[in-house]
């Protein structure tokens, strides 16, 4: 008998009540994605400590966006820098989600290099 995550198609293992992780075949160079419900798509083709870390940047932009600092649809993309009552607009057409030095990504790293520190202390 199958069991719910093998049923329902989602990772048993990275998945949480208020975020669901799906694998997905994906392109080489991505490794995840979250979309405004909770949602994450991790690679399936990364190993098990690449699919870890995906599933945590990923839930650092969750919070982003539960803490209303981040919000995207198909056409842009808004970010409200730390400590400002400023958004910051951003069209669709002008990202490339993989840049690692869009604002809400520099954030995101930053945080997980900080988590990293502390893990290997």
């Amino acid at each position: 008998m199958k069991t719910i995550p093998e049923l329902l198609g989602f990772n048993a293992e990275h998945s949480e009540q208020k975020s669901i992780v799906f694998e997905s075949k994906m392109p080489k160079n991505v490794w995840g994605m979250v979309d405004m419900n909770g949602v994450i798509n991790i690679n399936k083709e990364l190993s098990a400590r690449q699919k870890a870390k995906a599933v945590m940047h990923e839930r650092l932009h969750l919070q982003q966006i539960r803490d209303g600092v981040l919000k995207f649809d198909k056409n842009k993309y808004q970010y409200k820098p730390k400590g400002s009552n400023k958004i910051i607009t951003i069209p669709m057409h002008h990202i490339d989600t993989k840049r690692r030095d869009l604002p809400w990504e520099a954030s995101v790293e930053a945080k997980m290099k900080q988590i990293y520190k502390r893990k290997n202390k």
